[in-house]
C-alpha cells in the first residue's frame, strides 16, 4: 500500500499553498457577490405577508367542487403483521 502523496507542483507559482489560497479567495469574493445580490434583490410580491387591517379587493370566481373518494375506515381490532425475511452474506 503507498501511503506517499503525490509531489505534484504548480510550476508557475511558487507553491502549492499559493494556488490553494488563491483558489480559497476566489472562492470566498464568489460567496460574497453572491450574498449581496442577494441581499439587494427586491422582495417579491408573492412572498410577502398581509397587513394587518388591510384590505384586499379581489375578483370572486366560482370554484368546480370535485368530490373526494369515501374514506374505508379498517376496524379497531383488524391487526396486520409485516415480516421481512433475508439471508445474510457472511463476508
Amino acid at each position: 500500500m503507498n501511503t506517499n502523496m503525490n509531489e505534484y507542483r504548480f510550476a508557475a507559482y511558487p507553491s502549492n499553498s499559493s494556488v490553494a489560497a488563491g483558489v480559497t479567495l476566489l472562492v470566498s469574493a464568489w460567496f460574497l457577490v453572491a450574498a449581496g445580490a442577494i441581499l439587494t434583490d427586491p422582495a417579491s410580491p408573492y412572498t410577502q405577508r398581509e397587513r394587518a387591517g388591510e384590505v384586499i379587493v379581489s375578483e370572486v370566481r366560482p370554484v368546480a367542487v370535485i368530490e373526494a373518494a369515501p374514506t374505508v375506515a379498517i376496524a379497531p381490532e383488524a391487526r396486520f403483521t409485516i415480516t421481512v425475511e433475508a439471508r445474510r452474506s457472511t463476508t
